[in-house]
């Protein structure tokens, strides 16, 4: 059996932070490992230059031109040769027993197809990266798994690999797609992850805030693409409207009580402006 797990690292002008990630790696308790970056339209020097001082013998440097992401992740799965894959961030890191923990889990039960821990946040953010633990329903509304989660290889390749459409939550589609297709999910209770928030990084309230409408399309292309999935999960169109429309009647009998609209307008004339004019009286 190929017991390689394929670190697979997308990299974009990230020279301040690979070193960090390489090490971590290279820290492992599990030493079957490769790890496969992906120059995604950077300077190719740098890494040339990180090549030859690593040390690490199992490490490969793959350039291409700028396409994204998704498609950098799914060139790394290409050129790699693991039977189980770990897509990491090339700012990230994770602890020296991840690896050997998240694949003991996996290999102990085949029902199990992602398997991921809890995680902090460091530098610019400290503390727990608080997720909701898995529950299908609730997962499918909102992601809560990190993209660094130990899978099979053949699963990505059943799923198409990151789909190349998405300009966000192209992890969360994967794993919708592994676990439509009958994979169990497991967390460790843990801290073996480390999210990395830089210092220059607008926080992710800030980004999903600026682009809002272009998160919509996202969140519909997800939607569309596994609706069957969605509708057998009670999350069909004619439910989702109708909770939509309790919420409307919610927000409406909430807003037009006379004393609550009239705080509004008088102290809070921004948020006033936001909610009336498209508030059904």
């Amino acid at each position: 059996m190929n017991d390689l797990v394929s670190v697979i690292i997308p990299y974009y002008h990230c020279e301040n932070y690979i070193s960090e990630t390489l090490e971590c790696i290279k820290n492992q308790t599990y030493h079957k490992t490769e790890i496969i970056i992906v120059n995604d339209g950077s300077n190719p020097d740098f890494l040339d230059k990180i090549r030859e001082t690593s040390g690490l013998r199992n490490l490969k440097i793959i350039h291409q031109q700028n396409l994204g992401q998704s498609e950098a992740r799914n060139n790394g799965v290409r050129n790699s040769t693991g039977n189980y894959l770990l897509f990491l961030d090339c700012d990230d890191k994770i602890l020296p027993d991840f690896i050997e923990r998240t694949l003991k889990i996996l290999q102990s039960d085949k029902e199990i197809r992602i398997v991921y821990s809890k995680g902090r946040y460091f530098e610019a953010r400290e503390g727990e990266w608080v997720l909701p633990e898995f529950e299908k329903r609730s997962f499918l509304m909102e992601n809560c798994i990190p993209i660094t989660a130990l899978i099979y290889r053949e699963d990505f390749e059943k799923a198409g690999g990151f789909d190349k459409n998405l300009t966000f939550f192209e992890d969360w589609d994967l794993w919708i797609s592994i676990i439509e297709n009958g994979g169990k999910v497991h967390r460790i209770d843990d801290f073996l992850f480390l999210y990395r928030i830089q210092n220059a990084q607008k926080s992710l309230s800030d980004r999903f805030k600026n682009d809002a409408e272009l998160l919509g399309d996202n969140y519909f292309k997800i939607y569309s693409k596994h609706y069957n999935f969605y509708k057998e999960n009670g999350i069909g169109f004619q439910r989702l409207f109708a909770a939509l429309r309790e919420n409307h009647k919610y927000r409406s009998k909430y807003y037009s009580v006379w004393y609550r609209k009239l705080i509004y307008k008088c102290f809070k004339p921004k948020k006033y402006q936001s909610i009336y004019p498209n508030l059904k009286q």
